[in-house]
């Protein structure tokens, strides 16, 4: 029987490193002898909320794609991922970064139309937009570390079962059962705040963009979930 958890390549993204996305896609001044008008600074601000949705998203789907469903896990195995972490809790995360995917395709087609507007008619107005959708897209993050968290302890534990022996690891998650060691996953619903996920954005996260767009920082922790 085949441990469908050692064929998952890579590593669970962590907070930081979806910060490190937008580091990455920092305003760069161009340099004193250098003219670019207006509208080519709007066009490349307005360019960096598709970048970091597609960053975003690819990172978040390619956790759902290869943690296995259910029917791809075997019985001795879905029996030791039941007993050790609970069936619902694990379908529940694994849903939770596949919704979160597709809500950073949503907030990033909502600040496109934003910013393709008429009234979008100043860089200034650009970069705030801009920021806005960064923010929303790390609330939605901020909601999902927790389940991200959660899928990483499950590959930790199931990728270290034998292949070959059931039994090996069924005793083994007899024994975590027995002694109450499992873990359990937040219930963090993010379709409840699919509509108003701009009221959940975390100030201190606009302060942050704000500065970064400033040049005045290059790194934030999220801060920790209300």
């Amino acid at each position: 029987m085949e441990n469908e958890f050692k064929k998952i390549s890579s590593a669970v993204p962590k907070e930081s490193d979806f910060i490190d996305v937008i580091v990455s896609l920092k305003e760069r001044t161009p340099t004193r002898c250098t003219y670019v008008d207006e509208s080519t600074l709007m066009d490349k601000c307005a360019d960096k909320v598709p970048s970091a949705e597609r960053r975003f998203s690819d990172m978040l789907f390619k956790v759902f794609e290869e943690f296995p469903s259910l029917s791809r896990v075997g019985q001795l195995y879905a029996s030791v991922l039941n007993q050790r972490f609970n069936y619902f809790h694990y379908v529940d995360a694994r849903t939770e970064v596949m919704y979160a995917s597709m809500m950073m395709i949503d907030i990033s087609e909502t600040y496109q139309t934003l910013l393709a507007a008429d009234d979008c008619d100043s860089l200034d107005k650009c970069k705030s937009l801009k920021r806005a959708a960064f923010a929303c897209m790390l609330a939605v993050v901020r909601r999902c570390v927790p389940s991200l968290h959660f899928l990483d302890k499950v590959r930790e534990y199931m990728a270290n079962l034998d292949d070959a022996g059931g039994e090996h690891a069924s005793a083994s998650a007899a024994v975590n059962y027995k002694h109450g060691e499992g873990y359990t996953v937040q219930q963090l619903l993010l379709h409840d705040f699919a509509e108003n996920f701009e009221q959940l954005v975390d100030p201190q996260t606009l302060v942050w963009l704000e500065e970064l767009d400033r040049g005045e920082s290059q790194r934030c922790e999220i801060g920790p979930l209300c």
